[in-house]
């Protein structure tokens, strides 16, 4: 296991606490102003009456005009801009510092526990994807060449693992979170689930947990990502197919899986992208297959200052499509698609994680 240097992690450990803080002392000073204001009371009663999304954005402009009257917010939201950006910035010389041990565990050999790794430099790369440095990564996913030690020994424990963060509350385990997404697929045993956008390996590794028998197969547009969650499943010891496919063209068979996981990919793609993922997945489920998807909440189910919280990040932290995700009711897409039995709930204080599941008829 990579080891960062004191002067590494208390960097880190810096913005672990200092992003908890702001997200609950701070933010809940500004929450309380917002609705002791009277334009910010009439607009939470409003919501209270009937949680239509529609129309999203001037119902978030004017709370968002309610919430920038408080100090406290402001300087709430430059904490979050503040860490957004220093995760990087100080993360990077903390791996560099030990670049020859993040090299030979990037590259150290790995017991053969079955999975495989099919990189395909011809998957066109789309235009929304191009160019993004999703949550103010330098170069977005594939702009790091040891991103995976940075995130795995870096950021992830020491900053991401506190919570507090878009629609992650203080104190959430994002890596547990996973696995208890996971766990409300509707039933007891699967045979192939398949994880579109899966980055890594982590929510295919929380399957895992809770269906051991499961054929696990993963893709995603980022090969770097690829790498990093193959390294990790054979580290773990876990067989996992991973592919570079574009979500809306997996090459799989028609009816060929029995669960379609949509784990935090939506919040990073056009709504339109997402509609032509979701019958995707329609079409590679078997009759009777699964899909569950999580992602943040939507306005309607959110306090309206939560609301203007989530679509902050669409302009300041490298999450271009936030907003148009939130502002869409997914369960009434899954509808539209074709699956059955849906349902859309949330499992946090705040409705994060949000999960949507739907049912292809059998």
């Amino acid at each position: 296991m990579l080891t960062l240097s004191q002067r590494g992690r208390s960097g880190l450990q810096f913005l672990g606490s200092l992003q908890p803080y702001a997200s609950s002392r701070v933010r809940s000073i500004a929450k309380a102003e917002f609705e002791a204001d009277p334009q910010g009371k009439a607009i939470v009663e409003e919501h209270e009456r009937g949680g239509s999304n529609e129309p999203w954005p001037d119902r978030i402009a004017q709370a968002k005009v309610v919430a920038e009257k408080s100090v406290a917010y402001k300087h709430e939201r430059f904490y979050q801009r503040y860490v957004g950006e220093e995760n990087f910035v100080r993360a990077i010389p903390a791996i560099e510092e030990k670049r020859a041990e993040a090299e030979k565990l990037v590259n150290r050999p790995f017991e053969d526990c079955g999975g495989s790794l099919e990189l395909d430099d011809t998957v066109p790369i789309p235009d929304y994807y191009e160019g993004v440095e999703w949550h103010l990564e330098p170069g977005g996913w594939d702009g790091y060449d040891l991103a995976g030690p940075m995130f795995m020994a870096g950021i992830g424990p020491y900053v991401f693992s506190k919570g507090g963060y878009a629609a992650v509350e203080v104190g959430d385990d994002i890596r547990n979170q996973r696995v208890d997404v996971t766990k409300h697929l509707p039933k007891d045993h699967y045979d192939r689930i398949y994880e579109m956008g899966c980055g890594g390996a982590t929510t295919l590794a929380a399957c895992h947990k809770n269906y051991p028998d499961a054929e696990l197969t993963g893709s995603d547009l980022s090969p770097a990502m690829l790498k990093g969650g193959h390294d990790a499943a054979r580290a773990m010891g876990i067989p996992i197919t991973f592919k570079q496919r574009d979500a809306r063209n997996t090459g799989e068979p028609n009816e060929s899986v029995d669960a379609v996981i949509c784990y935090a990919l939506f919040h990073e793609m056009p709504v339109s992208v997402c509609v032509e993922t979701i019958k995707e997945a329609f079409r590679i489920l078997k009759p009777g297959g699964d899909i569950i998807i999580n992602d943040p909440p939507p306005f309607a189910a959110v306090h309206p200052f939560q609301a203007v919280v989530l679509d902050w990040d669409t302009d300041n932290r490298g999450e271009p499509f936030f907003s148009e995700t939130c502002a869409t009711e997914w369960v009434e897409v899954l509808k539209d698609v074709g699956f059955i039995d849906t349902r859309a709930f949330g499992l946090g204080s705040q409705g994060y994680p949000w999960i949507n599941l739907g049912t292809k008829p059998a």
